[in-house]
């Protein structure tokens, strides 16, 4: 399933058996209608994983299902599904702390829609996992905060890395929204070419928070 990877240090993958759990459970007619794919999933978890803080799968676990309940038979288990949930996880940590990014998908952009799916698909996903932490990505990124040790513990330099990071995500999730706003052809193949590696300095940037906060 993992087929494109950018990555710098030691890359972990989440066990197969799980991933495809996971795949055939979220496929299935046991799943509310607006549960999300594979790929959403995927960067929910990323951006999750890789996030401000840790995150309590209680918390994070029922915006998969779009907030509703997955009807579990005998095949699926809610027990199993949770392991394979946290499984997924726990690599995305892994990667996270070894400045690794594995997709499961092709980077690059493509005119072609279609093409684009899966990588708009996960980046949607990424960025609900980002507004999961938001409230924690505003403590620290707002520059209008009073608090005296803020400057101490972002260098200044941090807010534009955000910005540039956000950008890339957002232009993935949505290339058409991006052109009809002024983003090049150019700019947004550097952007899609440059994704693993804006996902790596979020994690990054992320890890600086949790080990200064």
């Amino acid at each position: 399933m993992y087929s494109e990877a950018t990555a710098t240090g030691n890359s972990k993958e989440p066990s197969l058996l799980f991933t495809q759990i996971l795949k055939d459970f979220l496929d299935s007619s046991c799943c509310p209608r607006y549960t999300m794919n594979m790929y959403q999933l995927d960067g929910y978890v990323r951006a999750l994983a890789a996030g401000p803080g840790e995150a309590k799968i209680e918390d994070w676990k029922p915006l998969v299902f779009g907030d509703q309940k997955p009807q579990y038979d005998d095949k699926f288990r809610e027990d199993t599904i949770t392991k394979a949930l946290i499984s997924l996880y726990n690599s995305h940590r892994d990667q996270a702390l070894g400045n690794a990014c594995t997709l499961p998908f092709i980077t690059g952009y493509s005119p072609e829609k279609e093409l684009r799916l899966q990588g708009e698909q996960w980046a949607r996903g990424f960025m609900q996992g980002y507004i999961f932490w938001q409230d924690i990505w505003s403590q620290f990124l707002d520059e209008t905060q009073t608090s005296s040790n803020l400057t101490v513990i972002l260098p200044t330099s941090i807010y534009d890395e955000m910005d540039d990071i956000l950008a890339t995500i957002s232009a993935v999730a949505d290339a058409e929204y991006a052109t009809e706003t002024g983003v090049s052809l150019e700019n947004l193949t550097r952007m899609f070419t440059q994704l693993p590696q804006k996902v790596i300095e979020y994690g990054r940037i992320a890890h600086m928070i949790r080990t200064r906060g």
